[in-house]
């Protein structure tokens, strides 16, 4: 049986789902995956892309307004996992 092919938000490439870093907004908070609710990926090469707090506040269909909060989100994904 294969493994499960997911997209990246970012680069719209298909991956195997095991590779991709899975996030979800919920709460109004950025945050990884917990198990319920609607969520999305990300690949190890975008995740280092200037773009990609863009592309979060597109398919999560925040404000603009919201960029500083995802971007420091984001850093303590990263970090903390």
């Amino acid at each position: 049986m294969s493994s499960s092919v997911r997209m990246c938000i970012v680069c719209r490439g298909r991956f195997p789902q095991k590779s991709l870093l899975r996030l979800q907004y919920q709460n109004s908070k950025l945050q990884a995956f917990k198990g319920f609710g609607r969520s999305f990926y990300v690949c190890q090469n975008c995740q280092n892309t200037p773009k990609l707090d863009d592309c979060i506040i597109k398919v999560c269909r925040l404000d603009k307004k919201h960029k500083e909060t995802i971007k420091s989100a984001l850093k303590e994904i990263f970090l903390y996992g």
